[in-house]
Parts: structure tokens; sequence; C-alpha cells
């Protein structure tokens, strides 16, 4: 079933499973705090404490909206600590820095971190257990954060991404309602106004995908341009040649699995025919010169201006291109389209997941024994009925209500706002943190075109097993960490890698490196091999097998 309906469906559904989840919590919680517990949770909120603070660092996806000058002004943040009961000391990455690079410059000097960090998936996690950096929640969670323990417990999957290999709990995930189709939110996209002019019909091959190019191009003088430093470098549209990744290599992407092994897409005959492909356009000057440098702010020159007529880019980017070129007069309408596949039909892989998001939320050492079990009362609340509707919407009654099927939707303090991405100011779940994103607030948050454009990417295949296969079956998975040994291997041997295929692919794009010729091939392959390669999806191979069997 596709549509809004059943996502409708779907948020009475997980409201239900909160519900469901808070009962078998009140099983989970001791006694004496079971007596205490408030309907829908077995934990009563606001909480109880004497601590005087607790300190909270996001690198990303609960940052202050751009309105405010820090979480003093945020109505999310400020309605947090209130729900909570628990004065918040929030920190994030400076103004222009470089998100990873602040949380690892703070990783450093673990004596100095705050109570709560949220980053990414500490696929080191057990040596930081080891160390004593980061608190092995294991023997506590149960009591401190019965609805989050009781909601992993609904799925296997949940569960085992939340450990260490030795069985440790360590942190908090980000979740995603309806699984696959929240994470599958980024795909080709084109001027639909453009292809009607020109009497062309949605491409669904990679050749017809070309011929919009080559069209808009002779037509417009436009050219195929995309947010590669934040879209297209994960995935772009790989999968047409059978390939499983595009530029970034890392926690998240680069490295895949196929039929149980472990591999890394830019050193497979796919990836050479991808990017070879790339490089055709480029130097037939389809792609637009700017692309390895464009972020979802500078291509909206090229956007607006009738630079561009097809792209790669998000279901939240499309929805506010569509909404700037309606304010600004212009007649641009632009359309979710299929990712496309080889000419014979097959494909391989597209940008998606399975709902676990690549948050993750952990408690520090700097926290004292109360501290941390203040911190996992603190965070447990997100997985609450009521905690997962404020995480999504914020307060009922100010920024959203119930309509009249009982489905949460935005009141005109959202709807009327003209910043962008206005319930950001009231929420949490946007982005992502530790929470359950419902699916419901991308409907709240997007228009319908851009909903379509979701289910066009997503829904390839009426098989689910077939879909699931090409949109999260091949991900290596988040959640799989090293043993100690193997941290500190990969971070004498692994750290090149990224580098190089970023480097190399630039220049295989722009043809400095001619990709086609079999010896500049195997001397990258060569080079690939010098940077350790081999070994690296040994280590990577043993720790998804050990993930397998946790």
């Amino acid at each position: 079933m596709k549509g809004r309906k059943k996502h409708e469906k779907n948020m009475k559904k997980m409201v239900s499973a909160i519900t469901m989840t808070a009962m078998a919590a009140s099983m989970f919680a001791m006694p004496a705090v079971a007596e205490e517990t408030k309907e829908g949770s077995s934990i009563t909120y606001p909480l109880q404490t004497d601590i005087e603070s607790v300190s909270w660092y996001a690198q990303e996806g609960i940052v202050p909206h751009e309105k405010f000058k820090d979480a003093s002004e945020s109505p999310f943040h400020v309605g947090l600590a209130k729900h909570l009961g628990v004065n918040i000391d929030w920190s994030f990455p400076t103004t222009g820095s470089d998100a990873g690079t602040f949380t690892n410059t703070l990783m450093a000097d673990p004596s100095s971190l705050p109570n709560i960090m949220q980053c990414y998936v500490m696929e080191n996690a057990s040596q930081y257990i080891d160390d004593g950096i980061i608190w092995d929640l294991t023997d506590y969670i149960q009591e401190y954060a019965p609805d989050y323990y009781a909601f992993l417990q609904t799925n296997p999957a949940y569960d085992k991404a939340m450990k260490d290999d030795q069985g440790r709990y360590y942190t908090f995930g980000f979740f995603r309602e309806d699984g696959g189709w929240n994470d599958s939110y980024e795909g080709p996209v084109v001027r639909k106004d453009w292809l009607d002019e020109c009497g062309l019909e949605v491409p669904k091959t990679i050749s017809e995908f070309e011929n919009v190019i080559r069209v808009f191009n002779e037509k417009y003088g436009a050219t195929f341009d995309t947010s590669a430093s934040v879209r297209f470098n994960d995935m772009g549209i790989c999968g047409a040649f059978g390939a499983y990744g595009c530029v970034s290599v890392g926690t998240n992407y680069g490295y895949y699995v196929k039929d149980g092994k472990v591999g890394l897409a830019a050193s497979e005959d796919e990836w050479r025919d991808y990017v070879s492909w790339l490089n055709k356009m480029w130097e037939d000057g389809l792609i637009d010169q700017d692309m390895l440098t464009e972020d979802d702010t500078t291509i909206k020159d090229k956007i607006h201006n009738g630079k561009c007529g097809i792209s790669y880019t998000s279901m939240g980017q499309l929805n506010n291109w569509n909404k700037e070129e309606e304010a600004a007069g212009n007649e641009g309408t632009w359309i979710g389209i299929p990712y496309p596949t080889a000419d014979d039909g097959s494909l391989s892989s597209i940008f998606g997941g399975p709902g676990i998001g690549k948050h993750t939320i952990v408690i520090t050492t700097t926290a004292d024994e109360d501290t941390m079990k203040l911190c996992l009362e603190m965070l447990n609340y997100a997985y609450t009925e009521e905690g997962m509707l404020y995480w999504n919407y914020g307060d009922e009654g100010v920024s959203w209500e119930y309509d009249e099927d009982g489905v949460p939707q935005f009141t005109s303090l959202v709807k009327d706002d003209p910043d962008t991405d206005p319930m950001t100011k009231y929420n949490g779940a946007t982005w992502g943190s530790c929470c359950i994103q419902a699916t419901n607030l991308l409907y709240q948050k997007n228009s319908q075109t851009a909903i379509d454009a979701n289910d066009t990417w997503y829904y390839i295949y009426d098989d689910e097993d077939k879909n699931r296969e090409v949109t999260s079956g091949w991900r290596f998975p988040v959640g799989v960490s090293f043993t100690v040994e193997e941290s500190d291997e990969l971070d004498e041997i692994a750290q090149n890698i990224p580098t190089f295929v970023s480097e190399s692919f630039a220049s295989f794009l722009t043809g400095s490196q001619d990709i086609d010729d079999d010896a500049v091939w195997e001397q990258y392959k060569s080079d690939l091999e010098s940077y350790n390669l081999s070994r690296v999806l040994e280590i990577r191979q043993a720790a998804y097998d050990r993930y397998l069997e946790r």
C-alpha cells in the first residue's frame, strides 16, 4: 500500500506501539519505579533531581534553528528541559567549523567531555568503554531507560545495533518509523515543465537519463548539477552500473555487503564503469563544472536561473526548490523521477537504509553514576508516547494539534512561518537524534510533490524482499563495532583510503587521469592495496561476521 493513507495508519500504529512498549517497560522496570508511573511511561516526567545541570553536546541534528543565537532562544531546547525537569547546558560545534572535526577535537580530551555526546555511530565503542571514556549501560538500561529498552526488544535489528560485540549497551539510537521509506529520502529529480516542452517521457534507463541531459543542454544550455558534497557523493546513480557507492568512504557509505562478503565500492569494475560514464558527461560539457564543490546553498543559483534541469537531491530540498520557484514567480516545477536502471532494467542499489540512523548518543564518564542514571532517564523520554510526540512536533496546542482523524498536524505557527524548515524551531526529530522519527512528520514537512518523489525513489519493486535488497540489503550495517586491537590497527592503516578515493574520483571525473586506460585503472587498484585495502576488508569482514552473531 502506498501513499498518505498508509502513513496516517502507520502514525496511529506507531503511537499504539509506543503505548504497548511503555506497558512492557513497566514490567521491565523496578517495582518502586513502576508505583510512581503515570499513564504512558514507566518514569514520571518532569523528573525530580538535585543535580544542578547536565551537559549535552549535539554534533548535528538538533542544532538551534538559524534564527536563534543559541539554545536559550530555541523553543525545542527550552521546552525539552522543561519536560525533563532538568537544566541542560547545551553545546554545539562552533559556527563555520566542520562538525565531525569539532567532535574529534572534543574526544581528544576525554576528561572535558560533556555528559551526553551526540555524534555519529562509534565503530570503536568497545575501545571507548574499555578505556573508561563512555559508560557501559548494560546494568542500568532496564531500570533507568525502561521505555527505550522495551522498544529495542520489539526489533532484533534495533537491539543488535545498539550494542557492541560483547553485548554491552552503550548508545541511544535514531530510528525511522517506516524504516526504508524514511531512509530513502534522496534521488533524481527533473524539471517537469521542460520535460513536457521537449516532449520527453520520464527517463527510466541510464540511456534515457543521459538523453534528457543532452536535450536540456541543447535546448536550454543547462547541465546536470547536484550538491555533490552533501548529496551525490554517497551514492548518486551508481546502481545503474551495478555499483554500490560513489565517492564517500566511511562509517555509512563506501563499504557494502553482497552475498555476505564485505567490499569497497570504489575498487570494483562496476564503479569504474559508473565513473567512466560521468567522465564522458563531463567531457561533453553536460555536467556543471562546479559540481564537486556544490552544496545545498550554492546550487540554488543554478536551480533558479535555468542552468540546471535534471539533478539529484533530497525530498526536503525538492520541496524548498519548488516553494522558492513559486515565490519568485518562476515557471520551474521539479518532480522526482525513478533511479535510472541499466538499459537491461537491472539496478544494484540506491541511496537508502533499514531505518536505523547514523546518529549515536552516548553518556560519557564525566557523568558520575548518579548523573549517568539521570541521563538515562532523560534520554528515555523520547521513546515514551509523550516524548515521541514532543520530539516530532513540539508542544501540543502550540506547534501542533490532532486533526479529526487523530493524526498530528502542525498549526499555523509552523505552517505560516516563512523561514526555512520552521518545524525545527519546535521539534528535534527532523534531521535525526536520540528519538523515533515519525513518517507523518515528513508528510507535514513536505509537499505532496516531494512525498510522491520519495515514493518514486523507494518503491522500485512490488516484491518487498527484492525492494529491500536494492534499498538497504547491500548496506554495511549501522552498529558494527571493532575490537580495541582492530580499532588501533584501522587507525594506523585505513586513514588514507577515503582521501585517496575522493582525490582519484575528482581526477577521473575531470579527465586528468583516464579511467578508461587499463594501466591507469590497475595502478589505482595497486595504490589502494598499498593503502592496506585487503587488510581493511579483512577487519571489516570479521566485524561484520561478529555483528551477525550478536
